[in-house]
């Protein structure tokens, strides 16, 4: 085998390992973004999920007021205790809602991310059967030509 084929070997090898050199990167910076993402995911949907407790409460408190104004008999008391109600109720409505659709978007990215890493791996396990194989058969030639 003449000098100029081992070269065109060696530099085939070569370039096979920068490539895969830089899905590595790749994947690497995938990893590290995609865990930030999810990472504010968690943190968002801890943050929505403790704006419903607190308006949860609120509302439970006024249905307490509302109630103890209807038992005192006081219209203006209860006037406006069903008012305060009636906001706390439309306010955690629309806090419930903003944390389901967050919720839904969390679980949509959750399924994305897990169909990444699985693309992501079989991605890396290509990789390592290519520089296997390329290994191999350069040790083969590399032994043949001795």
């Amino acid at each position: 085998m003449g000098p100029w084929r081992i070269r065109r070997r060696r530099a085939a090898y070569s370039r096979l390992v920068a490539q895969i050199s830089e899905h590595e990167v790749v994947a690497a910076a995938e990893e590290i973004v995609g865990g930030a993402w999810m990472e504010g995911l968690r943190d968002a949907e801890n943050q929505a999920e403790t704006a419903k407790r607190v308006c949860t409460d609120i509302r439970d408190t006024a249905y307490e007021a509302y109630c103890s104004a209807k038992s005192g008999q006081d219209p203006d008391r209860l006037s406006e205790s069903y008012q305060e109600l009636a906001a706390t109720q439309q306010a955690l409505g629309r806090v419930r809602d903003r944390h389901d659709s967050l919720r839904r978007f969390a679980d949509r990215e959750r399924i994305a991310w897990a169909e990444a890493a699985k693309t992501r791996a079989q991605e890396i396990l290509t990789d390592q059967e290519l520089l296997s194989a390329a290994a191999y058969e350069r040790e083969s030639r590399t032994r043949n030509a001795r």
